[in-house]
Parts: structure tokens; sequence; C-alpha cells
């Protein structure tokens, strides 16, 4: 599919030159307490809140970017045992999703109607449609990660001094659910690929962009972010290359993070993860300059089929449990395990969280479960992507 990889290259290369103009934030030292780290928010926003990037040169906050919302959330469901990563040669369901945008009649039809349709991924009264929990991903994977994922970039446009930030941040977000929708849509399945699927739609039309909408708003943002401790946390996505074979997208996928303050201790706090999985655990602050070492573990999904008759996603799942440390929200470090994913054991260290010199390299390293180890390299100016190299 030249032609295809051709225009996403394309694509991604516009949107990387449209933010590479932006001046950065300065890098701060991690040990430096959270409170004496000034955000350099541009004259033309004076006031504007920050929630979810608060623009400090380490960690998370550090490494964010337009491409950090393309890799990760576009190719979230790339972890899928047995997935296509060349992403530059992938042939992607553009057609699928044109086709249930355009006209959303015959795949809500296959699906059971507006009605059927709306209980499972949307409104679940009871029955099948909670037991086939199609509306938990929607509303923790495509509302809540993906409204925080368009607020977090709109506040990296805002500190960044890009122009537009807002229709900026909108259109990069829209444009990975869209490669999202694309990735994720079976390609052996004609009907599939002429019509589409009902829960293309919904999550297109509705979730992620009902999302955006609800996080565009300092109430919600802030309700989220300080009473639920919300946040999403990605992972430093690498284009990584291989000897003599075409490079592949590794170490990417994001997760929400929501850790909710309790009435009877400031101890700690209840840890939950999510995005194509869910785990729990305990978050348990370390010191006085908002640092948090959070443990936890659940399940990760690791397969994921579609029933075209009636657009019925069904998934497998396999143990997980990781170690996430974060500053004032900032993740500085993980390391999890994913049993049977094709990221079994996976470390990152985000920029500046190590000071070599004044360096603001992140790094990480990945185990894949047919034993593959990789490595890559990120930065403060990559824009949210990296490079990294398998054997």
């Amino acid at each position: 599919m030249p032609a295809t990889g051709s225009w996403v290259r394309a694509a991604i290369l516009a949107v990387a030159l449209a933010s590479a103009t932006a001046g950065g934030v300065r890098a701060q030292p991690v040990r430096q307490p959270v409170d004496s780290i000034l955000l350099e928010a541009p004259p033309a926003t004076p006031g504007y809140k920050y929630y979810f990037n608060k623009g400090r040169g380490y960690g998370s906050d550090a490494y964010a970017g337009p491409l950090d919302n393309i890799f990760n959330k576009g190719f979230a469901v790339a972890q899928w045992q047995g997935k296509d990563r060349h992403i530059f040669s992938y042939p992607y369901g553009w057609h699928a999703v044109w086709a249930t945008i355009t006209n959303p009649g015959p795949p809500i039809k296959q699906a059971g109607g507006w009605g059927a349709v709306l209980k499972r991924h949307l409104v679940p009264f009871g029955g099948d449609a909670i037991r086939q929990g199609q509306w938990v991903p929607n509303y923790f994977g495509h509302m809540l990660e993906g409204g925080i994922a368009y607020r977090r970039l709109l506040e990296w446009n805002r500190s960044h001094g890009v122009p537009y930030p807002t229709l900026s941040a909108l259109l990069v977000t829209q444009f990975a659910v869209t490669v999202n929708e694309a990735y994720e849509t079976p390609i052996n399945d004609p009907w599939v690929q002429q019509h589409g699927t009902a829960g293309l739609w919904v999550d297109w039309m509705i979730n992620d962009p009902f999302g955006m909408w609800l996080f565009h708003h300092d109430g919600v943002s802030n309700f989220f972010a300080n009473k639920l401790g919300a946040v999403v946390w990605p992972r430093q996505a690498s284009i990584t290359f291989f000897p003599g074979a075409e490079p592949q997208l590794i170490n990417n996928g994001e997760s929400v993070v929501i850790r909710p303050k309790l009435w009877f201790t400031d101890s700690f706090r209840i840890f939950f993860r999510g995005g194509v999985g869910a785990e729990m655990g305990v978050s348990i602050p370390h010191g006085d300059d908002g640092l948090a070492i959070n443990v936890g573990g659940g399940v990760q999904s690791v397969t994921r089929a579609l029933d075209p008759t009636n657009g019925v996603e069904e998934a497998t799942f396999a143990m997980s449990g990781g170690l996430w440390i974060d500053r004032d929200g900032s993740l500085l470090f993980q390391a999890t395990y994913d049993y049977k994913t094709d990221r079994m054991l996976a470390i990152d260290v985000f920029p500046g969280v190590i000071d070599i010199g004044g360096s603001t390299i992140g790094a990480w390293f990945q185990l894949a479960h047919d034993g593959t180890p990789y490595l890559g390299l990120t930065g403060r100016r990559t824009l949210g992507a990296g490079v990294g190299f398998g054997l």
C-alpha cells in the first residue's frame, strides 16, 4: 500500500512541522520543588488554567507533543498480539471509516438498529448490554482518556506558543481518533471494509468529540484533575529500526489514571489505571515535593475480534501489573509486566529524570513476548516521539 504509506507519512510530517516552530519550556532539575517551577505561559493567554500538562521540563510533561497524541492514542491497540506495527505501509481501513461517517445506516442496521447500538455502546440499562461491556472502553478509553488527551495537548500548545492552540489540538486529536479507527478496523472482512461498523460511528461521532468538549471546560478539568487525581500517562512511542527491515512503531500506548482523594487519610490514595485493560492498586506520596509511588495489578487485553453480524467486539485478557513513579502528575518512571501482550516487559525513564550534564533525554527498554529486545531514546523537543532499535 505505497500510496497509503505516503499519505500517512505526509500527514504526520505536516503535524510535526506545524508544531516545530513553537518555543520550548526550559527544563528544570527533577530535584527542584514543584512549587518553585514556573510555567512559561505565553502572554496571549494570561491566567489560563493548566491541569494535565503544566509545562514542566521533566517527565511526561516534557515528553508531550502532537506526535504523542497520534502515536499513543491513534495506535493504542498495537499492543494486541500479532498486530502489524509497520505503520507506514499498513493497509488502513480508511474506506470503512469514511463509509461509516457518511452513511451509518447499513452498519447500524447490521448491529440491530439505533436502539440496540445506543444500549450496547452508551446506555447499558441491563442484560446483554452490560455483560458485553462495549460501554466500558467507550467511557474510559474514548470520553475520559480521549478528553484528557485533548486537554493535555491543548495545554502543551498554549505553554509552547503554538498558533491557534485550540484548533490545532482539536484537529490533531480527531486525526488520532481517525487513525485509531482505521487501524483497528478488520481489513479481512469485505463487508466491514465497504460499510464500516456501528461502534466506529459511535466512537468517531459521539464519544471522542463529547470527551473533548467536556474537558475543554475548566470546571470539568478541575474536578477530574484535582478531585479525582486524573491524568493520562503515555509511553514513549518510537519509530524503531531493524537491520534490513522496515521500521515499526514500538513502545506506544497510553492509559488514564485516577487517584481520588480519600476523606479519612492523606497517607495513600486508591490507584486505578485503565485503557485497553484495567489495573488497581495504591498510590503512596513520598516526601513533600509531590513525588508519589504507585503500584497496581489487573489485566490487559491480548486479542480482539469483531463479530461482523452485530458489530460486537470481544477481547481476551491476561494478567498485568506495574510500578509508576510521578511528581505532581508528571510521570517520571514506569515498569510494567503484561504477561501475554506483545509488550511483555517495558521500562520507561522520561526526559529530565536523570541529569547527565543537563541532558533532557529519555530512554526506554522493552522485551517482547517472543523474546525480542528493543531500546529507544526520546527528548524534550521531539514533539512526543522517539527513535528505537530492535535486535
